[in-house]
């Protein structure tokens, strides 16, 4: 990808021998700790590209800012988001 907004979280979802499947990434709002959180999943017959998973994972959070985008997540990347937001939170709360 050419280049990332300003603060952002990145978290892969990875395969147990260590190849990632799928990314969960953050991106602030506004100045004030609010921000956007977007996901990107590779089919199980595919094999995942880091660039083109930051780009739609990047361009669904920057779309959708009222977290919608997650309603249709995929489970794995489903069980991640407790402890991502949180990451989030305290990440963008220090920011402010």
């Amino acid at each position: 990808m050419n280049k990332l907004p300003k603060n952002i979280l990145i978290s892969y979802h990875r395969k147990k021998n260590g190849d990632p499947t799928g990314v969960l990434v953050a991106i602030p709002v506004d100045d004030n700790g609010a921000f956007s959180i977007g996901y990107s999943q590779c089919r199980k017959t595919d094999k995942f590209s880091k660039d083109m998973g930051l780009k739609i994972a990047v361009g669904r959070a920057e779309f959708d800012t009222s977290f919608h985008s997650l309603d249709n997540i995929p489970h794995n990347l489903r069980k991640m988001l407790p402890t991502f937001i949180k990451r989030c939170e305290k990440y963008y709360r220090s920011k402010t």
